[in-house]
């Protein structure tokens, strides 16, 4: 089989333990770009928190593609910063509302936890306690917009995200399972990252879409991947490759196993193993 399109996570499987891109692999990507291959980064990201790590392979140019908020945004890249929404899903604000208008006092009971959110443009918004924690120099990095209550906020978001202790995590996402059951879908998207995203979104369906629009079948897709929220993508591709670091259900859901990890140029040697193969 010869693969077109190879759809690939940034955290934990493109990037290093470091939150890096190794030169091995911006070598790889641009190898399979000279080629005539698609590589498009998939990721619960925004699109404004991808463009460094899309300048850094050289996919930041007009005629790239990329896949942000776990497949609620799938965009072409138009150059100078600018993209195109193709795909674009986000949470009504009824349920958002909901969520942060119940979830806060669910939250206080642990120590070093906090709930995120991203608003209708991208951009994360932050409860002003945030300012005293350590994910606010990551916050004023992206533009956050900080606010005195979410519960006063009146609009869609793509996602809420709670970062924590991954056993208190484990306890939330029990609780927030069963409040909102049928409202959201819960999903860890990283060890201290805790999800809460619009029914229906997930990277399978937005890498499906993606390759829909470019004309390629989802049998020339790769899809690689480490995570939970991974899955659904490792599933829909032709070919769904887990980097040695994954977690179980990610394993389970690929078809590929690679003994390199996230920290030995995992994406890498995807591209060079499957991807340029004739």
């Amino acid at each position: 089989m010869s693969y077109r399109l190879l759809c690939t996570d940034v955290d934990g499987t493109l990037l290093n333990s470091q939150g890096k891109i190794t030169e091995t692999v911006c070598d790889a990507v641009k190898t399979a770009l000279a080629a005539g291959k698609k590589i498009v980064l998939s990721s619960g990201r925004t699109w404004h928190s991808l463009k460094f790590y899309e300048e850094t392979l050289g996919l930041h140019i007009p005629g790239q593609y990329g896949i942000g908020f776990n497949g609620g945004s799938v965009y072409e890249i138009l150059g100078d910063g600018e993209v195109k929404l193709l795909h674009n899903e986000l949470m009504p604000i009824k349920t958002a509302h909901e969520i942060f208008t119940t979830l806060p006092s669910v939250i206080t009971q642990y120590n070093e936890m906090h709930m995120l959110a991203y608003n209708n443009e991208g951009y994360l918004i932050a409860e002003e306690a945030l300012r005293d924690s350590r994910l606010f120099d990551e916050m004023k990095r992206l533009g956050a917009r900080v606010v005195s209550a979410y519960a006063d906020e009146r609009e869609d978001v793509y996602k809420i995200l709670i970062h924590g202790k991954h056993e208190d995590l484990l306890e939330v996402a029990a609780y927030t399972s069963v409040h909102f059951a049928g409202k959201c879908q819960v999903m860890f998207s990283a060890h201290s990252l805790l999800e809460l995203i619009p029914l229906g979104v997930d990277k399978g369906r937005g890498i499906e879409i993606l390759a829909q629009s470019l004309g390629i079948p989802m049998d020339e897709v790769i899809a690689v991947g480490d995570e939970a929220n991974d899955v659904a993508m490792l599933k829909a591709a032709g070919l769904g490759i887990a980097v040695a670091n994954a977690v179980p259900s990610a394993i389970q859901a690929a078809d590929v196993l690679l003994s390199a990890s996230n920290n030995e140029n995992a994406v890498s040697v995807a591209i060079h193993q499957y991807l340029l193969q004739p």
